[in-house]
């Protein structure tokens, strides 16, 4: 057994009182962590202002890469972001050659902190062959993390530990024994929990050595000195159990009691958020305990400190406030049925009532799932991670269950903390760089080399994708610049615009930053990870198959033709992108017929000889403003639009301002004066967000779909607490199927709901 004591450099170096510019906070909620070659990674970002609480109204721009094991970048894509929410898909390729990957997701900004902390995600990949080596030799270790960084003699001390075998699985155990080095026995049944995680409490004499007994798989006994000095000195201790006050007390040893130095020590809170002290206590040498009620403390994160008289932090212990009223995380009500073939499951989701409107995810796996280990939920990622060193091993576990006893395993990991993200955060007002910029859209550079400055003063660029026309100021040197929300493979038409307001056609140049080209150091971020781990799982398979035969091989030319029939994509939560192939206009002849199947209405419009295009707003209709190419089409040019002549199409049936914007085909350039613009490829540009689609798994029934398999994911879904959100998921011939849920309303609420769906439970639809 090998045992060893966490050990905490303490820098000496006084706390900047000065609030730091906090960050943005980032989540993931994804289909599942465990993959095919074939298969796609798909996931739903959810973006926190950590300052206000609500989701971020700010940032444009989500950076989203797969890194090796060595943290080099495998794939590097940017994804746009709306209101806090984004979402997207990565393929799981022939490209992926190794067993396991590491997902991360930041922003540019991010990278001028030393505080930051991206989203990071383990995944692992199903098939790959290389085996990894298995250790049997049972050897265990044990990590100690005394609360305050000491063990001060004299006195009572908390101390927290984590147990792991060899293969760096954690251990589940009540028999963990403190014995003195003469055999008595102080504490008997130390437990640690799934995380292998637990904490003992003992009072430390000077005159006694400390050893712990623990027995192994084999039931065999060992024992292991505490190898740690006793401090003479002060500390700090946290009973975070009550419910309405959190209990601060100084540990001293007699040493300290009974000399007779008069340096004074001061006992505060620190909060992450506000950056700064809330709390500070004068010290005497009676070692009282500080009783603070909660409702003076920001809920969340918080550092109770002991400080010397130059602001030093002596000893220190973060501790999680929770709300004396309302939740940290909200569920969501989830009901089911079958539908009248049976093969299909519909699921309908509602808030609890009073809650705000919420934007969530939603994936489904079959109930025997283990494809799905985040080290994060949205409540962890939001909550917590930010503030701690290491990543959570199943940040899941700490947000579910009863609420006491989940509580105090929270508190028993913040117990374990140490002073590494306290030090960052307290001088981050020195640390932080200002070389990454704050990106907003895609910005661009453009000159008009044959501008006639005093005529011209102005340029205009439409993105095809988005159709909206846009003016720009042409500099002294003809120069230009800007930012838009531009897509990988738009097309941008430029034209210049004389005082007149007529356009013209141009000689023109554009320019990207290409996000590519990056020096920072990744790595940096990725040693954050946890090398601790569930217990790896051990495929039972058939004695008269072995396990290459069962492998599901995805067929990627199939997996990436069905990707190339998917012709809808998101654009926002509200904006939806239609791409028009071949089979469409083949079904659809005109542009009439078309929207019709989208969920829009047409009229005759007789005195203007054309149609115009509407959505149900009760009591009546709402007209639809219908761009072409960023222009108003007239109801003739709609009546008379062949479906064949449009290449895309944008469409909002939002009652709060819905429209139709098209983008035509070059071969029609009847429909638009082409010889007024030039038109010029964006190489760079946020990554297009796909529908989902399921990829061609071989067999249902097969053991692999059901322990890797998935069923549907679902990431633009709105759900409030007045009418329920009905979805149909095919049941891929499961009898139970796992849901799980998050999301996040407008004012910062967060919402996770887990939940086995059975089908001997359910009623039918009639539907």
């Amino acid at each position: 057994m090998i045992l060893s004591v966490a050990a905490y450099g303490q820098e000496a170096a006084t706390i900047d009182t000065e609030a730091p510019r906090l960050l943005e906070s980032i989540h993931l909620h994804l289909n599942k962590t465990t993959f095919f070659k074939g298969e796609r990674l798909w996931f739903k970002a959810y973006i926190k202002n950590q300052n206000q609480g609500l989701p971020s109204a700010t940032t444009t721009n989500l950076h989203v890469g797969l890194f090796s094991n060595d943290g080099k970048v495998l794939m590097h894509k940017m994804f746009m972001a709306d209101n806090g929410i984004s979402h997207g898909d990565l393929a799981i390729d022939s490209t992926f050659v190794e067993d396991s990957y590491y997902l991360m997701a930041w922003t540019n900004y991010m990278k001028n902190f030393e505080v930051a902390t991206p989203f990071l995600q383990k995944i692992k990949i199903i098939g790959i062959t290389k085996q990894s080596t298995i250790n049997t030799n049972n050897d265990v270790s044990i990590l100690i993390y005394p609360e305050g960084q000491h063990i001060v003699a004299d006195a009572y001390n908390s101390v927290g530990l984590m147990i792991f075998n060899e293969n760096l699985h954690p251990i589940k155990t009540d028999g963990i024994q403190l014995m003195t080095g003469d055999g008595e026995q102080i504490q008997s049944n130390i437990q640690t929990n799934q995380l292998g995680q637990g904490r003992f409490g003992f009072f430390a004499d000077p005159t006694k050595s400390y050893l712990l007994k623990f027995q192994d798989a084999n039931g065999l006994w060992n024992t292991k000195k505490l190898e740690i000095e006793l401090e003479q000195g002060t500390g700090i201790s946290v009973d975070n159990t009550a419910k309405d006050v959190v209990v601060l007390s100084p540990k001293r040893s007699k040493s300290v009691l009974d000399s007779s130095d008069t340096e004074k020590f001061s006992m505060a809170i620190y909060n992450y958020i506000n950056g700064n002290f809330i709390l500070r206590y004068e010290l005497d040498k009676d070692n009282n305990p500080i009783s603070v009620d909660r409702n003076q403390i920001p809920n969340g994160i918080n550092t109770a400190v002991i400080l010397d008289e130059t602001m030093r932090p002596v000893s220190q212990r973060m501790f999680f406030n929770k709300p004396r009223w309302g939740k940290d995380v909200h569920s969501i009500e989830v009901s089911y049925c079958l539908n009248q073939s049976q093969d299909s499951l519909q699921i309908d989701l509602i808030l609890p009532n009073g809650s705000p409107t919420a934007d969530i995810s939603m994936s489904v796996l079959p109930s025997e799932s283990n494809a799905y280990f985040p080290n994060n939920s949205i409540a962890s990622s939001f909550l917590v991670q930010p503030f701690l060193r290491q990543q959570f091993i199943d940040g899941r576990y700490f947000f579910e269950g009863k609420e006491r006893s989940r509580d105090y395993q929270m508190d028993t990991r913040l117990l374990m903390e140490g002073t590494e993200k306290f030090n960052q955060y307290v001088k981050s007002g020195h640390n932080q760089s200002n070389r990454y910029e704050f990106e907003k859209n895609i910005a661009f550079k453009g000159k008009i080399l044959d501008a006639d400055l005093k005529n011209e003063k102005q340029v205009s660029l439409m993105s095809q994708t988005l159709g909206a026309i846009n003016l720009f100021d042409l500099s002294k040197d003809k120069n230009f610049k800007g930012d838009l929300p531009l897509f990988e493979g738009d097309s941008i038409l430029v034209s210049v615009l004389n005082e007149k307001g007529k356009l013209r056609k141009p000689k023109a140049e554009l320019y990207f930053d290409d996000y590519h080209v990056d020096t920072f150091e990744y790595s940096k971020w990725l040693v954050n990870l946890s090398q601790i781990e569930p217990e790896a799982l051990v495929l039972e398979i058939d004695e008269d198959l072995n396990l290459a035969e069962r492998t599901i091989s995805l067929d990627e030319v199939v997996v990436s033709e069905k990707m190339k029939d998917n012709t809808k994509f998101q654009i926002t939560a509200l904006a939806e992108g239609r791409i028009i192939d071949k089979e469409t206009v083949n079904r659809y002849r005109s542009f009439q017929n078309y929207v019709h199947i989208l969920g829009f209405l047409t009229r005759l419009k007789p005195e203007e000889g054309g149609i115009g295009v509407y959505i149900i707003d009760p009591p009546g209709l709402r007209a639809v403003p219908v761009f072409v190419e960023g222009m108003m089409a007239s109801p003739v040019e709609l009546m008379n639009m062949p479906l064949s002549s449009i290449k895309s199409m944008i469409y909002s049936k939002s009652r709060q301002g819905p429209f139709i914007s098209l983008s035509l085909r070059y071969d029609y350039d009847e429909l638009f004066d082409r010889v007024r613009f030039t038109s010029l490829s964006v190489l760079g540009g946020f990554s297009r967000t796909q529908s989902y689609f399921s990829p061609n798994y071989p067999d249902y029934t097969s053991f692999l779909y059901k322990r890797y398999g998935a069923i549907w994911w679902e990431s633009q879904i709105e759900v409030n607490s007045k009418i329920p959100y009905s979805i149909t998921v095919p049941l891929n011939e499961q009898k139970e199927v796992r849901v799980i849920i998050e999301g996040m309303s407008s004012n910062g609420l967060l919402f996770y709901t887990e939940q086995i769906c059975r089908l001997l439970e359910s009623n039918y639809s009639e539907n």
